[in-house]
């Protein structure tokens, strides 16, 4: 199909050198004789793909089926959109939300309505991640990954030896930074996923504005220019110039966790499920220390999303592809949440399904590692980027990172950056129209 999308995913082609592909079917020891000859194509990220490559084999021992896997290393999406762009089919891969739109409007994917089951799937969810994982006419597109959302990380431990609270605004939060540095505590006491792979500077950028009431856009997608925004944006500028954050921020790898489970730092705004990683012994210095509290600003929200299994647009076969997207995304044949109830008990990731979230199993497993009441909480006050199925959105959303960590670096002007961020929003808006 030629569209708007062409022009930004064929000069990636190149990028494709970079990927790798593992068969399932090639390693896969005993097979029933019923196993279809074709086989089903199941893109992914780079997240325990041996994991991945496990649960693929589960499945077509289950199903009688037969799965290529192949991982996606590298930037995903960009890589994802030139495989697709290049006429590679896929059954099945994974997106973040604010894809879904884009890559249904580019007819690669197709929505999941009318398929057995839907209606009770979207009952079993919570309204949050329904809303993520649908199209702007409310249609179910995806199935999901993985439920989360960014929370507010601090080191009980520091605070302690500070002699201070849990600060509840940003202005607070500004302070008792300062005070831990002078006080020799922490030399960078803030942290956060301040880069741009994946993307994680937008997922904090969004959730700091939100916690502070700003919009960003409003419901006609336009941006919006209000103090809310401009107060996150100069706070920002601020740790970077007083050095309350670490210098190579912007480059760090695996999201800055790693760096915060050293125990250099004190807060921290990451991905809920890094809070699992920040309390375990085995990896971090600081475990047992590590607490969660709500996002400081003047709503206390944050930003909340669903991770995606789509449904490539023309499917081997649909009944085929529909089992391989429940056995991932929900419950398989046999009743159960193979993969979801693994990722939650291993590697803390959420679950949109509300019944998996009562499991008294992860109840008691999350429970080990952070404030379940806390967390209640937060999701209650969550906020779901809407803006996201704006099919122009991830080009401004690499723009905005882009252009945000320079006027961190630089101290450049506020009014400059807003402007630039209100203008490339209107010129994707009108491109796409």
């Amino acid at each position: 199909m030629a569209c708007s999308l062409d022009r930004i995913a064929l000069p990636r082609r190149g990028l494709l050198k970079g990927a790798a592909a593992i068969s399932a079917a090639s390693v896969l020891g005993r097979r029933a004789f019923a196993a279809p000859s074709t086989p089903l194509t199941f893109a992914g990220w780079q997240y325990q793909p041996q994991i991945v490559d496990e649960n693929v084999k589960t499945f077509m021992g289950l199903y009688d089926e037969n799965v290529t896997y192949e991982l996606v290393t590298g930037d995903y999406h960009p890589l994802a959109e030139t495989k697709l762009t290049a006429g590679q089919h896929l059954d099945m891969l994974y997106a973040e939300e604010n894809y879904i739109a884009r890559w249904h409007t580019a007819e690669w994917i197709r929505s999941l309505e009318g398929l057995p089951g839907v209606d009770d799937i979207k009952a079993g969810m919570f309204p949050v991640s329904v809303e993520s994982l649908s199209l702007p006419s409310g249609e179910l597109c995806g199935l999901p990954y993985y439920a989360g959302y960014n929370t507010f990380l601090f080191n009980e431990e520091h605070l302690q030896a500070a002699g201070v609270d849990v600060p509840e605004s940003w202005d607070a939060v500004l302070e008792v930074c300062r005070k831990l540095k002078a006080d020799g505590v922490s030399e960078a006491p803030f942290h956060g996923m301040w880069q741009q792979q994946w993307p994680n500077l937008s997922w904090h950028m969004f959730a700091c504005w939100y916690s502070e009431g700003a919009q960003v856009f409003d419901a006609d997608g336009a941006f919006v220019d209000e103090p809310a925004l401009r107060k996150i944006l100069e706070m920002h500028q601020t740790f970077y110039k007083e050095r309350l954050v670490v210098e190579d921020i912007m480059t760090l790898p695996g999201e800055g966790v790693p760096s915060y489970a050293s125990g250099r730092h004190t807060f921290m705004v990451v991905h809920d499920y890094n809070h699992k990683v920040a309390n375990d012994p085995a990896v971090s210095r600081i475990a047992g220390k590590v607490r969660n509290a709500l996002m400081p600003g003047a709503t206390r929200s944050t930003m909340a999303w669903t991770a995606s299994y789509l449904m490539g647009a023309q499917p081997v076969d649909e009944e085929r592809v529909w089992n391989l997207l429940q056995f991932f995304g929900g419950k398989a044949r046999d009743g159960q949440y193979h993969v979801i109830k693994r990722w939650a008990l291993e590697f803390g990731l959420g679950s949109a399904y509300k019944d998996v979230m009562a499991d008294p199993e992860i109840v008691e497993s999350f429970s080990k590692w952070r404030d379940l009441d806390v967390s209640a909480k937060q999701l209650e006050t969550a906020t779901s980027r809407a803006i996201g199925k704006a099919i122009w959105f991830p080009e401004w959303d690499m723009f905005m990172m882009q252009q945000v960590q320079e006027y961190i670096r630089s101290g450049s002007s506020t009014d400059e950056l807003v402007e630039n961020l209100a203008e490339k929003a209107s010129e994707l808006k009108t491109q796409y129209e």
